[in-house]
C-alpha cells in the first residue's frame, strides 16, 4: 500500500511551535496564513474528523493566527478605533469578535479581540498584516500604545468533549468561563491565556501559550490527555465552518468587497465613535451594497476540489450574477453547500448554474448559517 504523499515545504516560511508534532501526526498539506505554515490536511479520514469535531473532540494547530498586540494606557482606546465594532466597554478578561476594513470600508479582517489584561489588547487575527497596518497608524501619535506582534502561538480544542480534556490540566474554573470570555491561567504548569472561542461553535476553547518557551509543553499535555477522549488532531474544518457560516478573510481575498457586502452589517456600530472606514460604511449603508452574499446548495454529485472562485450564472437570463467563493460537502445535509458573492438584484427564488471545472451544477438560494 502507497503512502500519502507530504507536500513540499519551503525553507524560508516560518513554522509554528508545533510544527514538529503536526508532521508526527500525519500533516500532508498546509496553507500560508500570516507568513507561517498551518496544516489543513492530515492522513486522516475527513468523514472522521468531521465527526470528531461534531461528537468528540480535535486538536489544531493554529500558531499562525497572530496576535496583533497594543500595549500602554490608550490600548483599548486604540483598539476600538480600528475595530468598525465598538470596544470601548470590553472588559478585562472579554473577547469579541469584529471584521476589521480599511478606510474604504473593504474587509480586512475577521478577528478576535481579548482583553487578558488591564493595559494590553490581542487582535487575534486571520490572513493579513495586521500589526504592520496598526504601528503605522500609531506612529500618528494620537494614542499611548505601542504595537508589536506578541510571542503567541495559539493551538485550539474544537468539540463538545474539549472541557473534558482542558479541565483536568488547567487551574482555572473551565465550567465557569463563558463564551467569549478568557482567563489568565496555569496549564500543566506552563502560563497560558485560554479563551472560550474558536473557529467553530461547537464547544471549545483556545489556548495561548504566554511565549513559545513552553508552547509545545501544553500541546503535549493537552495530546496526552485527550488520548482517552479519542482525541484527533486535524485541522481547521472547512465542511463544519461553512454550514455553520463562519467564513474567513479568505471568502473575501482579492474582492474588492465592503463589510456591508459581505453580510457583516450587524457586526458594525456605524452610529457610534469614529472608526477606520466609518465615512464610507454609512455612505454604503445610504446608497445600498452593490452586491450580498447569499448561501447556495446543489445535490449534484460532490464537485471537485475547491482551488480558485467559481462562476454563478442565473438560468433565466445565462448571465453571470456572481461569484462561488467558498464550496464544501456537507455531511449534515448529505448536498454541496458553497456562498457566494452576488449581485444586489438577485432574488431567494432564483435558479443558478455553478461553473465549476468539472461542469455545471444547478444551485437555489438556502439561508446561512446552513444548520
Amino acid at each position: 500500500m502507497s503512502q500519502p504523499v507530504r507536500q513540499n515545504l519551503m525553507y524560508i516560511t516560518r513554522r509554528s511551535p508545533y510544527f514538529e508534532r503536526t508532521l508526527a501526526e500525519g500533516a500532508l498539506e498546509w496553507g500560508v496564513y500570516n507568513h507561517t505554515y498551518m496544516p489543513f490536511v492530515y492522513d486522516n479520514d475527513p468523514r472522521a474528523e468531521y465527526d470528531a469535531m461534531v461528537s468528540g473532540v480535535t486538536q489544531w494547530d493554529v500558531g499562525a493566527e497572530r496576535q496583533a498586540e497594543f500595549r500602554g494606557p490608550d490600548a483599548l482606546k486604540f483598539a476600538d478605533y480600528l475595530a468598525p465594532r465598538s470596544l470601548s466597554k470590553l472588559p478585562v478578561g472579554g473577547c469579541k469578535y469584529t471584521p476589521l476594513c480599511d478606510q474604504n470600508g473593504k474587509i480586512m479582517s475577521e478577528i478576535i479581540v481579548l482583553r487578558p489584561f488591564e493595559d494590553v489588547v490581542w487582535f487575534s487575527h486571520s490572513d493579513v498584516d495586521v500589526s504592520l497596518w496598526a504601528y503605522g497608524l500609531a506612529q500618528a501619535g494620537r494614542f499611548d500604545v505601542e504595537v508589536a506582534e506578541a510571542d503567541i502561538a495559539p493551538f485550539q480544542i474544537q468539540g463538545p468533549k474539549a472541557r473534558d480534556v482542558l479541565a483536568p490540566l488547567v487551574e482555572a474554573d473551565l465550567a465557569s468561563l463563558r463564551r467569549f470570555r478568557c482567563v489568565v491561567t496555569k496549564l500543566a504548569g506552563v502560563d497560558v491565556v485560554i479563551s472560550n472561542t474558536g473557529w467553530s461553535k461547537e464547544a471549545g476553547y483556545e489556548v495561548y501559550p504566554i511565549g513559545t518557551a513552553g508552547a509545545v509543553e501544553a500541546w503535549d499535555a493537552v495530546r496526552e490527555a485527550g488520548r482517552e477522549h479519542d482525541l484527533l488532531v486535524t485541522g481547521p474544518n472547512l465542511n463544519r465552518a461553512v454550514e455553520q457560516g463562519i467564513l474567513d478573510t479568505q471568502y473575501a481575498t482579492n474582492s474588492d468587497m465592503d463589510l456591508l457586502e459581505a453580510g457583516l452589517g450587524g457586526f458594525l456600530d456605524l452610529d457610534g465613535e469614529d472608526f477606520i472606514g466609518r465615512d464610507a460604511l454609512r455612505k454604503v449603508r445610504v446608497e445600498g451594497p452593490r452586491r450580498k452574499t447569499i448561501g447556495l446548495v446543489s445535490d449534484n454529485a460532490e464537485w471537485p476540489l475547491f482551488e480558485g472562485f467559481w462562476p454563478l450564472q442565473d438560468n433565466a437570463s445565462g448571465q453571470q450574477v456572481g461569484i462561488v467563493r467558498w464550496a464544501v460537502w456537507s455531511y449534515a445535509l448529505e448536498r454541496n453547500i458553497a456562498v457566494a458573492l452576488v449581485d444586489a438584484a438577485v432574488g431567494e427564488a432564483d435558479e443558478f448554474t455553478i461553473v465549476s471545472p468539472t461542469g455545471e451544477h444547478k444551485a437555489n438560494v438556502h439561508p446561512v448559517p446552513f444548520i
